[in-house]
């Protein structure tokens, strides 16, 4: 909201998503106007504003970021009275198309150990940070400065240690907990990745994205992560393709029914958990494709489980876990998407 420039992490979303201070605190004050005070808001002032991403060409900007693009919308309404939601089925070759398979026993398992997660490669994180020790020239433990200099001393004193935003979705030694010879996430054995043809045609998506699936596990409790990647295909600037994450989220399976009365799982038992996206707003161009990363970890952006079912935060150890997706014809996991016809 306050940046100056228009790049999130590796990505940049286009010049007009630029708002700063000089078109950002306008625009509060004006919304404060209308709720707070009852102030009547001009009749042309659209209900909803978007901002639709992908738009861009693809090729490297000159400070060396993925020129993924996009523009303003106004729109009447939300969710988006014209959206078609469409369901792609998950199969066991991890293609992703829209027929439901016809297998009796499709199924694919991989083995989540909390003690070695997926490491996060940026996503929708405000950030995270660390203040510097005393012994590298930060302020002492028992510093309490007066209350308008709390932010002064703490932004002096920071230093990031996940970097939000958009990145190709590849373990480096930038990333916490990842490995050489650093690869692809999606060639982890602990991931499972489902990703359509290259598209014909440009595909806006727009709203939320919702994933139902169909998992088991040896544990009585383990997470599922979800992603949403729009992979861009090889180019002279990006040479092995560029994965984009644009949305990520996480279930934890003991609240797959509810979140207040939880629910263990049976070993080796299907259970059927339906995982809400947070709404993107983001065109697939043609030759891209849509892929869905299926995991159970995503470290540290979220806490690992450690599949023992003990109180939350309060384990004694941690386990490994197989956990399967069902892809079958009965047990059918699927991605509906929200898509805005052109």
């Amino acid at each position: 909201m306050r940046a100056t420039g228009s790049w999130h992490g590796d990505v940049d979303t286009g010049k007009a998503s630029v708002w700063g201070n000089e078109i950002y605190n306008p625009e509060r004050l004006k919304f404060f106007d209308r709720h707070l005070k009852g102030i009547t808001a001009p009749e042309d002032d659209p209900p909803v504003r978007l901002y639709v991403l992908g738009t861009g060409d693809g090729t490297k900007t000159a400070e060396g970021h993925l020129n993924h693009g996009g523009y303003w919308r106004d729109e009447a309404e939300w969710p988006l009275a014209r959206t078609q939601f469409q369901t792609l089925y998950m199969h066991e070759d991890g293609s992703l198309d829209p027929f439901a398979s016809e297998d009796e026993d499709g199924s694919l398992t991989y083995t989540y150990d909390p003690e070695h997660p997926v490491p996060t490669v940026g996503g929708q994180l405000v950030g995270m940070f660390k203040i510097t020790s005393p012994e590298d020239g930060g302020p002492a433990l028992d510093d309490v400065p007066p209350f308008l200099d709390q932010w002064t001393l703490a932004r002096n004193n920071l230093s990031e240690v996940i970097a939000a935003g958009g990145f190709h979705q590849k373990e480096g030694p930038e990333w916490i907990g990842a490995e050489e010879p650093y690869p692809l996430l999606k060639d982890r054995p602990d991931v499972l990745a489902f990703e359509t043809d290259p598209l014909e045609d440009d595909t806006e998506v727009t709203g939320e994205v919702s994933v139902k699936l169909w998992v088991s596990s040896t544990a009585v409790d383990t997470d599922i992560t979800v992603k949403l990647i729009d992979v861009y295909p090889e180019s002279d600037d990006y040479p092995d393709g560029y994965h984009l994450n644009l949305t990520d989220t996480i279930l934890r399976m003991r609240y797959r029914n509810s979140w207040t009365e939880p629910e263990m799982m049976t070993p080796g038992e299907p259970v059927e958990a339906t995982i809400t996206l947070w709404p993107i707003s983001s065109v697939f161009k043609k030759g891209h494709r849509i892929r869905i990363d299926i995991s159970s970890s995503n470290f540290p952006r979220f806490d690992v489980n450690p599949n023992t079912g003990e109180p939350v935060g309060r384990h004694t150890k941690m386990v490994k876990a197989d956990n399967t997706l069902h892809t079958s014809a009965e047990l059918t996991s699927r991605v509906i998407l929200p898509i805005i016809p052109s």
